[in-house]
């Protein structure tokens, strides 16, 4: 017996969709879906992934970015046109998990995330200090992040723990932008995102969908923090 010596197994856009029309019969063993196949099953993949991310933080969609904090600035553009004092020109982050900021002595202390209303109601929003509060607004285009007190000098930064957007699907050579395990869901999820479209049968449907399903949420099961969370009181 031979085992495989690689791991490094990759499928790319055009492989999902063609393994999908496959499970859907629209093509058989061999065939390739046609370029008008692949235009509609890639804005329908594209779509589902979107969608997806409302599910929660993926562990691999976890990324840590810092933003240098300015003077007597209150607020921060953070998004892919962002603009303005402290800009920071990135994918703009559909949610931010937590954050901490740094001093010029390499110290780290955390940030209390508030909301919207709390921020609204805190007093003179000019005042100067260490920041120790924030709210991200996640707006269409560019989020904003507001931070209080105004920072009284430029020598900090903070770094936000963010859930990073999925990467789109834009070539017929694009890599998905989830590790292998989510290869089956992705292909089992677009067959049933599809196939109204391609008018299979409603017994089939119901058949595919379960399976699809049943694929994602043992993946989403499966991608938490394993270490242990602990929960302690807070005086807001």
């Amino acid at each position: 017996m031979t085992i495989g010596t690689t791991t490094t197994f990759l499928v790319n856009r055009n492989d999902i969709i063609n393994s999908s029309l496959r499970l859907l019969e629209v093509i058989g063993i061999g065939e390739t879906a046609e370029t008008e196949d692949f235009t509609n099953c890639a804005q329908a993949l594209n779509i589902m992934v979107k969608a997806w991310q409302i599910d929660g933080y993926k562990l691999w969609a976890v990324k840590d970015i810092s933003l240098p904090l300015v003077a007597a600035t209150t607020s921060y553009q953070i998004g892919d046109t962002a603009t303005g004092t402290g800009a920071l020109v990135t994918n703009r982050p559909p949610r931010i998990q937590e954050a901490f900021i740094r001093n010029s002595s390499g110290n780290d202390t955390g940030l209390v995330q508030i909301s919207r209303q709390e921020y609204d109601l805190l007093g003179d929003k000019t005042i100067s200090g260490t920041p120790n509060q924030f709210f991200y607004d996640p707006l269409l285009t560019n989020g904003v992040l507001y931070v209080f007190p105004v920072p009284s000098d430029a020598l900090s930064t903070i770094h936000l723990v963010i859930q990073k957007p999925l990467a789109d699907f834009n070539l017929s050579t694009d890599n998905p932008d989830f590790p292998q395990e989510w290869y089956q869901s992705l292909k089992w999820g677009l067959a049933a995102e599809i196939a109204l479209e391609y008018g299979v049968p409603e017994r089939k449907i119901a058949r595919i969908e379960q399976k699809a399903s049943i694929y994602k949420e043992q993946l989403n099961n499966w991608t938490v923090e394993e270490a242990p969370v602990f929960f302690s009181p807070t005086n807001r």
